[in-house]
């Protein structure tokens, strides 16, 4: 009960942050998804210039021409691989550079080169760890999926499947998904106090594994806080589509920034 009670309190104390440091997360998210758009969009528009390049060429004739244009098709291929790959560069570098601002704001830490140099070792330490992650919510949603395809086909009331998909949803899956998010999460928190990679690992590992089971309760409230978002915004369908989706990113970006602050309330006190 007293477990309860404490979460309930960190619940209500989520909502009484320093407004500057939570508008400033909004802003670094707001930077991080532009710059990434940006990124995107210029590379888009790079892969589709060349492929126009090349399109209508004819490679079934050994002439001077296809020879030509076999070398161009070559071009754009390692043109293409090169663009990925300066892309993920760059969005890896832009996601550290702008999740470091964000934790160091969160935390009232100073960010700083050799920070930011140990944090981009700190994420590239991530993405083999995060294999594991990405095949447990591979199965969720494989498994939600096969849920759907069970009651689409069983015949059942559409509002009861819809209710028992809503709770299913809400009270399993989407704490699932939150969970594997928010791993990350911790592990920016212990980062971002210590500036050590190892140690980081260490304390995520005692939190986010060994205290699981205390981890359900907040991301349920953080299950149930998307659900109500999402609930409260049917009544925009009746608006235009790029309304809707503006409204709706806005949401989802203030919904980010306050699960962060809310996380490190309840590591906090764990």
């Amino acid at each position: 009960m007293t477990y309860l009670n404490n979460q309930i309190n960190l619940f209500k104390k989520s909502f009484k942050l320093d407004k500057k440091r939570f508008f400033s997360v909004i802003i670094f998210d707001f930077l991080f998804i532009l710059v990434s758009y940006i990124a995107l969009f210029l590379c888009g528009m790079w892969l589709n210039s060349s492929a126009s390049k090349i399109s209508g060429l004819d490679l079934t004739t050994l002439t001077e021409n296809a020879i030509n244009e076999l070398a161009a098709l070559k071009s754009f291929y390692y043109g293409a691989i090169i663009c990925l790959i300066l892309l993920i560069i760059f969005l890896f570098f832009a996601w550290s550079f702008f999740q470091g601002f964000i934790w160091n704001t969160i935390l009232k830490k100073k960010f700083n080169l050799d920070y930011f140099k140990k944090f981009l070792l700190l994420n590239l330490a991530c993405i083999p760890l995060s294999i594991i992650p990405f095949f447990i919510a591979l199965i969720c949603l494989r498994l939600f999926n096969s849920i759907i395809l069970f009651f689409s086909t069983a015949g059942l009331n559409t509002s009861l499947v819809m209710f028992v998909l809503l709770i299913l949803s809400a009270f399993i899956f989407l704490p699932i998904m939150l969970y594997l998010i928010n791993f990350i999460s911790i592990l920016y928190f212990y980062f971002t106090k210590k500036s050590k990679i190892l140690d980081s690992f260490k304390d995520t590992f005692k939190i986010a594994v060994k205290k699981i089971h205390l981890l359900y309760i907040p991301c349920l409230v953080m299950s149930l806080a998307f659900v109500f978002l999402a609930v409260i915004t049917i009544p925009l369908n009746i608006l235009p589509l790029w309304l809707i989706s503006l409204v709706s990113f806005v949401l989802l970006v203030i919904y980010a920034a306050w699960a962060r602050f809310y996380i490190v309330a309840v590591i906090a006190k764990l």
